[in-house]
């Protein structure tokens, strides 16, 4: 039964995964391939100045309390305290530093990043399918439907 119920857990997480949001770097008339040139630009730029650095920390783990001990006769006495094993753990230390590098790098030549919502399925099934090469003026009811790898149609709605 677990592996049925993987497999729907699955499902569901793909589901899911289909709404929501597609995050990007927009400005309104840029050709695609030039944008992703320049988010690669200024992603390269970033690590050059916000390299991985990788640190390591511990936690030392939370003291719990234990149930109070009790004998037969109904008289308990307190059951003391428990430390949780440590945890050590890595980060990247320039993670933060390294997407500020790379979004002001991304302002300066004209881009916002943004999310646009997912387009529902019957949206997606009214319109040609297409991929966009121009971002187009961004207008209310502006929605993306994924076309596969980094590859997308970005679709108004209503008149913008």
């Amino acid at each position: 039964m677990k592996p049925i119920r993987s497999v729907a857990g699955l499902a569901l997480l793909l589901a899911l995964g289909a709404c929501g949001s597609y995050s990007l770097y927009y400005r309104d008339g840029a050709e695609v391939s030039r944008a992703k040139a320049d988010e690669l630009a200024c992603e390269t730029a970033a690590y050059q100045q916000a390299p991985v650095r990788i640190e390591r920390d511990i936690d030392y783990g939370d003291v719990i309390a234990l149930p109070p001990v009790c004998s037969p006769d109904g008289s308990c006495r307190p059951g003391g305290y428990r430390r949780l094993p440590p945890r050590v753990y890595t980060y990247d230390a320039n993670a933060g530093l390294r997407a500020t590098v790379e979004r002001q790098c991304m302002a300066e030549r004209g881009y916002e990043r943004v999310s646009l919502p997912v387009c529902s399925e019957q949206v997606a099934s009214q319109v040609q399918p297409g991929i966009t090469r121009v971002l187009p003026t961004r207008a209310s009811g502006t929605c993306v439907i994924r076309r596969g790898g980094d590859q997308y149609q970005i679709v108004q709605t209503t008149p913008g």
